[in-house]
């Protein structure tokens, strides 16, 4: 078989972990484009409003918009140092549906959503699921504070040189990356999302748990 039809087989079985209408939800009622040298001052702008200097997607033939740039993709693998002094890997985490986000602590969107990627984490714990993250401070000690200051769990990543970043094309902070079982990226969400909503609560559940129901809080 060759490398183009094993990749297609790779995202038809990735597609189906989450449904269509998580898709729709996240898309098109979270995401917007954020600039990462104007994510400390400037507003959020839906990427319609968004000129090609800054940005935006062009579009494809018949003036569809381009998908963003990972999605569909097979996931690059990495291995990072973590916050705790430990040592993340990609692979590892291979066989489960991953969440991974990519922030700064002086980004005003990532702090924004930060709670909710939480209190999503934590409705999913002991499902097949697992939500990384990977930080593109500079400095550890900024990294560490905001951790502290919002209570996170999660696992982080430090990538101050962006070189990981870099691989996974993003164009500002926050971005999102929903990584199938299989390794593929699924969703390539660009801009800050309400993870907690209840209907993105449920989509993930739906997936990620086989006949046991989700952590009660």
């Amino acid at each position: 078989m060759s490398e183009v039809e094993q990749t297609g087989d790779h995202q038809g079985s990735a597609l189906k972990w989450i449904p269509l209408g998580f898709l729709a939800m996240a898309l098109f009622s979270y995401t917007a484009f954020w600039k990462i040298e104007k994510s400390q001052v400037v507003p959020l702008k839906p990427a319609s409003e968004m000129g090609a200097q800054e940005g935006a997607p062009q579009g494809g033939p018949g003036g569809q918009e381009a998908p963003p740039p990972m999605q569909g993709k097979i996931a690059p693998d990495f291995s990072l140092p973590t916050l705790d002094g430990g040592v993340l890997n990609l692979k590892d985490y291979k066989g489960k549906l991953v969440f991974l986000n990519i922030w700064a602590s002086w980004c005003a969107p990532c702090r924004d959503e930060m709670p909710s990627m939480q209190a999503l984490a934590d409705k999913l714990r002991g499902g097949n699921f697992a939500m990384i993250t990977i930080s593109i401070d500079k400095k550890k000690e900024d990294v560490e504070k905001f951790v502290k200051e919002l209570g996170l769990t999660f696992p982080v990543a430090l990538d101050p040189e962006e070189k990981v970043s870099k691989e996974y094309k993003i164009t500002g902070v926050p971005e999102t990356y929903i990584i199938s079982p299989e390794g593929v990226v699924t969703h390539h969400l660009i801009g800050p999302g309400k993870w907690d909503d209840p209907g993105i609560v449920r989509a993930f559940s739906s997936q990620v748990f086989a006949n046991k129901a989700p952590q009660s809080n």
